[in-house]
């Protein structure tokens, strides 16, 4: 039987293939017929790194290191086992056949499997018994796992039948795998035989198990385990396509091909005034790029573990998301790639639920764009992309979109800003302060762009007066753009109107530019902002218009104030002892800002920093972001407030933040919860810790007046 493995062989390969390319195609035809963007195809450099990095490195695997390694171990031990199995398949052509560093390789193979088999035995014990609330029960997940496992015992238990056959020196010359006996003199055969052995402990100990057979026995053995393994490698292939288990073929194209814009760039809609719809609607308005994500999701649930909305309850958990539109595809599948009628003319039934049927409608609308579901994703999925095209399409196509935001936008639209207020009036807040405009002071070295929340809402007044008074308390020169800076747009851009978000960055960048701000302009200036949402916009999203700008948030110009000398705290502010600090996720997730702040409150003296639990990457949204400030919660419990009850795990008196939405939402979940803790901006914190004089304390804080409050303050 062993001189004929080939045969057989041959015929196993020429069905498991043909099957597997059967159904390949057909995945393969949709990235065809999808959406395309050139971009993928260019900084190969940096693609390769990232296959290198997150794919065969599994580094996001290990934010969770227990899991992590044992994922690792087992997708690092698949890899060397397929090695393997591409030797045992070039074995039933060539008995005599070697690897390149055949015992090295053969021990190393040994180790992994082994430890293979325990990462599988642990993977199993919590699918079945510890079961963490992010996986989903699969059987299919446990038909997977038995298979690897199959592969691995399959490959000792063959290892031993041979090692025992090769030891019986009258039946030798049937041992057919790792001996090429005719190159071996007779007395050097016993020898050969303990070499290989001692480069597979596991195998040589099965051997021993093994030995007590007879030849003949042995030779029915060693084909069992050989056809075993063959059989069960080709029947695992081709169950990978149509499982979530695909991920094994598609996670390291994924990765490769994977977004390398900004993090905080939403893709823009081009020539806007020619095209007939936005966003999507249909499944098949998504990228090629965007199915690979769908065909890549592993559903770990890794993304619902950081998830806002699905810590609270809301519809939207960004596993299913992935999970629904995915489906969706697949069940659209015959439709889109037959059209009206298949290959032999029959109608092909249509899928009867809409795409934003199957997503469903509030789980569109739940979603704070925090990014902490893609932060999480070992394969390098995009979920913030897919959820605003699918708002776009809802406000733009259907103007289908909750209530409370529609006077949000027309505020947008009508007077620049979210709140409504008139455009006059966003300079009062300087009122008293004596800031010079830019065209008062054209050698500044900084702008100050206030933002909507600095210039109209009560509570971010008194930050922006505090950030001046910072500035000057460092000798640093700036101006503000008065009037002629509106909002940045991004509200619009989050909510899905794109139209609306491309008509103010126009605006904004045609004004930055004919005050020669731009990069390269004669009056290059640094741009500073305290409101995150607006640093991400102008730094990511207006090059997409022409517009590059030199941008600093004010916690990292701060902690650069601090850390040259020009600005050093005395006192500790009163009442603040005990602080912990809430990551911005948009300062935090979308731009990589996590140390500054930290900094700035290891400065002043008399504090005690505490970490929440969920801090840094792993910082959970204070639920503004999205738009989602501007809409009520209607399903889960508040955002805000289950943050805030984190921030009181640690016992502190003071939530620091370093957006003027974070501070909105704390301030609001502190009153509701009535909870023994203050939220303050850094800026406040570090003005007060200057030990300046009451009067100046004062010219800090804003005359009293009321504002409209956003939805979530209701």
């Amino acid at each position: 039987m062993s001189d004929m493995r080939w045969l057989p062989l041959i015929s196993a390969l020429l069905v498991a293939f043909g099957y597997f390319g059967y159904i390949m195609q057909t995945k393969f035809r949709l990235l065809l017929v999808a959406q395309h963007r050139e971009r993928f195809f260019e900084q190969l450099a940096v693609r390769a790194k990232n296959v290198f990095v997150y794919a065969f490195g599994q580094k996001k695997m290990f934010k969770e290191k227990g899991a992590g390694l044992m994922h690792a171990f087992i997708f690092w031990g698949f890899l060397v086992l397929q090695i393997r199995t591409i030797f045992l398949f070039a074995c039933a052509f060539d008995p005599s056949v070697k690897l390149p560093l055949h015992g090295p390789y053969t021990f190393l193979k040994d180790i992994t499997e082994l430890i293979v088999l325990v990462a599988l035995g642990v993977a199993a014990y919590r699918r079945l018994v510890t079961k963490p609330a992010r996986l989903s029960f699969s059987g299919e997940a446990l038909l997977i796992l038995g298979l690897i496992g199959t592969l691995i015992l399959s490959d000792f238990l063959l290892d031993g039948t041979a090692f025992a056959l090769a030891m019986k020196t009258e039946a030798a010359h049937t041992s057919a795998f790792f001996f090429d006996w005719a190159a071996i003199a007779p007395g050097d055969q016993v020898r050969a035989v303990a070499d290989e052995m001692a480069h597979s402990p596991v195998g040589a100990l099965f051997g021993h198990l093994f030995s007590g057979f007879s030849a003949t026995g042995l030779t029915a053995f060693q084909e069992i385990f050989y056809w075993t393994h063959i059989f069960t490698v080709l029947t695992l292939l081709n169950l990978l396509p149509g499982s979530k288990h695909f991920h094994v073929i598609t996670a390291i194209p994924n990765v490769f091909f994977g977004e390398l814009k900004k993090r905080g760039a939403l893709e823009p809609i081009l020539d806007m005034e020619h095209r007939e719809t936005f966003g999507v609607g249909d499944v098949r308005d998504f990228t090629w790029n965007q199915y690979l994500d769908l065909y890549t999701c592993t559903e770990c649930g890794r993304c619902s573990v950081n998830c806002p909305t699905t810590i609270t309850g809301k519809v939207l958990n960004p596993k299913y998301l992935i999970l629904d539109i995915r489906d969706h595809l697949y069940a659209r599948e015959n439709e889109i790639l037959a059209g009206e009628k298949d290959t032999f003319g029959w109608e092909v039934p249509k899928h009867e639920q809409t795409l934003i049927e199957d997503v469903k409608y509030d789980a569109i609308w739940d979603c704070t764009t925090c990014r902490a579901c893609s932060e999480a994703c070992p394969v390098m999925i995009e979920h913030v992309d897919k959820i605003v095209d699918l708002r776009r399409y809802l406000v733009q196509m259907e103007a289908n979109f909750p209530t409370e935001l529609g006077q949000t936008l027309k505020n947008l639209e009508n007077k620049g800003n979210p709140w409504g207020l008139p455009a006059g009036d966003r300079v009062k807040w300087a009122d008293g302060l004596d800031i010079p405009t830019l065209a008062d002071a054209p050698d500044a070295e900084y702008v100050f762009w206030v933002g909507c929340a600095g210039a109209y809402d009560e509570r971010q007044k008194r930050v922006s007066r505090a950030l001046v008074q910072i500035l000057r308390e460092a000798n640093v020169t700036f101006a503000i753009l008065g009037s002629d800076e509106g909002c940045t747009g991004d509200p619009a851009r989050r909510a899905g109107n794109e139209y609306l978000f491309q008509m103010q960055a126009n605006a904004n960048v045609e004004m930055l530019k004919g005050h020669e701000l731009h990069v390269g302009g004669a009056n290059k200036k640094t741009l500073v902002t305290h409101c995150p949402h607006c640093f991400n916009t102008i730094k990511n999203e207006y090059p997409q218009f022409g517009g590059e700008f030199d941008i600093v948030h004010h916690s990292v110009l701060i902690e650069k104030l601090l850390a040259s000398g020009r600005i050093k705290p005395r006192v500790t502010p009163k009442d603040v002892r005990t602080i912990t600090y809430h990551d911005s996720c948009y300062i935090g997730r979308y731009n990589d800002v996590y140390e500054p702040p930290r900094a700035v409150l290891s400065a002043i003296p008399g504090l005690e920093v505490k970490e929440m639990a969920r801090n840094r990457t792993t910082g959970m949204c204070c639920g503004a972001g999205g738009a989602r400030v501007w809409m009520e919660e209607h399903r889960g419990k508040r955002i805000n407030h289950t943050r805030v009850e984190q921030a009181m795990e640690v016992s502190p008196d003071t939530i620091a933040v370093a957006c003027p939405f974070c501070n909105l939402m704390m301030e609001d979940a502190i009153g509701a919860k009535s909870a023994p803790v203050k939220s303050r901006d850094l800026a406040e914190l570090v003005w007060e810790s200057l030990g300046k004089t009451e009067a100046a304390k004062a010219a800090a804080a804003p005359p009293p007046e009321p504002s409209p409050t956003p939805a979530t303050e209701a």
